[in-house]
């Protein structure tokens, strides 16, 4: 009965992402990245673990419904990264996506704000049409440095989405710009 209710995301994500010849497989759960990116308010519904590429994890984050808010789902995928980053220096980076129209417009450009510390990161990601249409599509993405459960990066979108082959392409795409990035200290 509890498989009936159970928040199927992760399954349709790594079903949608098999489709497209990407291996991923269901993570069992308990994994320490389930804590990555998640607060008090949310709850992970577990992990999709990528054999290949960049994005090597991805966790599934959902907040649910309350009296007066619906259910909201968040996508971060983990990308490990070797390379120190000290606690000052944390790259905190996010997509402002500018409209025709206020609140109901079609997106007309996408820029990247936030503290990079010098990896060029906003640059270099605001000035790409294929991460532009990827944000135009799925909505606002994040970009931090993280150095908790595992070393690396996240790359959270706030909702989910059904990746498209091009789709996952500007994914690795933003991977492989967090992970040539220079570190300037």
């Amino acid at each position: 009965m509890k498989e009936i209710f159970r928040d199927k995301s992760r399954d349709e994500l790594a079903r949608n992402l098999n489709s497209l010849g990407i291996r991923a497989n269901l993570a069992e759960r308990g994994w320490p990245e389930e804590k990555v990116e998640n607060s008090w308010y949310q709850r992970s519904l577990g992990i999709i673990d990528i054999q290949e590429g960049f994005v090597r994890w991805i966790n599934i984050l959902k907040k649910d419904a309350s009296k007066n808010s619906p259910p909201l789902w968040w996508v971060v995928l983990c990308i490990p990264d070797k390379r120190p980053v000290p606690d000052h220096h944390v790259v905190d980076i996010k997509t402002i996506r500018k409209k025709s129209f206020p609140l109901f417009g079609k997106v007309v450009d996408v820029t990247w704000k936030g503290n990079d510390h010098h990896t060029e990161l906003v640059e270099v990601l605001s000035s790409d049409e294929a991460v532009k249409n990827l944000v135009q599509k799925i909505g606002n993405l994040a970009i931090r440095s993280y150095d908790k459960e595992f070393q690396g990066w996240t790359l959270q979108a706030d909702r989910r989405f059904e990746p498209t082959n091009q789709d996952w392409s500007a994914i690795q795409k933003i991977a492989n710009y967090i992970l040539s990035s220079p570190r300037m200290f």
